[in-house]
């Protein structure tokens, strides 16, 4: 689908007060993400002009032209006519896991309430509600690393693989993200990526290995421990990796950049 003014390739939902205090700080996984990262940004459900100016950009720079943004949007008819028009692809994937993404993801968990930053691979969507450069930027990092692939439907298959589906792509867009603010030469941000992405890389691994544990009595707690552990130890990684960054020397690139930028 082209984007025109009728259908513009970044939209952003009208603000809610009620809606999105109950997806902010009402919604237990909401709760849970912001502790778990440690960042009261993480499911904000608004945005910062910044935090939206960079997700932008990393779109504009890496030329994904056909992948549609939405901030804090509920859009389910708009989702179900992307999947419908969308090449990306096998039709039988789409209209199988696709169509099933669609109504539990687009449809039935209502992202304004429930959250959950995601990158739709069969309707080429990417769902924020985030107010953290590092964690949008993430996403755009699915869409980029999906439009690279000459094997889409394959990998796309992979994503809902236990594990698997976790470890190769998330790892993938955490790095790409981080690459991205160390091309901008902006260490802020690439410090804040370590404090951020690792914790939730862990997170997602976690997550994907709680899939194979056996349903019991005590499958909520043993997710939750799951998910704890390894921020904690994706936390203890990030400080490892932030502490090494602070202390490299500027890329040269970045000393000129940044010595043009203040004349």
């Amino acid at each position: 689908m082209y984007f025109d003014e009728e259908n513009p390739q970044f939209e952003e939902g009208e603000p809610y007060s009620v809606i999105d205090f109950i997806g902010k700080w009402l919604w237990p996984d909401s709760l849970f993400a912001k502790v778990m990262i440690w960042d009261r940004r993480m499911q904000n459900h608004s945005f910062s002009f910044e935090t939206k100016r960079y997700l932008k950009e990393y779109i504009r720079d890496n030329n994904l032209k056909d992948v549609k943004v939405r901030f804090n949007q509920y859009a389910p008819w708009d989702d179900l006519k992307r999947l419908w028009h969308s090449r990306s692809v096998n039709p039988f994937l789409k209209w199988t896991i696709g169509l099933y993404a669609y109504f539990v993801n687009d449809l039935i968990l209502v992202g304004r309430i429930f959250g959950g930053d995601h990158y739709n691979p069969y309707s080429n969507t990417i769902h924020v509600y985030s107010d953290i450069p590092a964690v949008v930027v993430h996403e755009g990092g699915h869409a980029k690393d999906f439009s690279q692939r000459q094997y889409r439907s394959l990998y796309a298959l992979g994503y809902a693989v236990p594990v698997l589906g976790a470890f190769y792509p998330e790892a993938r867009a955490s790095d790409d993200a981080i690459r991205y603010f160390r091309y901008r030469c902006d260490k802020t941000e690439e410090i804040t990526a370590y404090r951020t992405l690792y914790p939730a890389y862990g997170s997602y691994v976690a997550g994907g290995v709680s899939d194979l544990v056996p349903t019991s009595p005590y499958s909520t707690l043993i997710y939750y421990s799951l998910l704890a552990t390894a921020a904690t130890a994706g936390h203890l990684v990030g400080y490892v990796r932030q502490r090494q960054v602070e202390k490299e020397w500027i890329p040269k690139e970045c000393q000129i950049a940044n010595e043009l930028g203040k004349k």
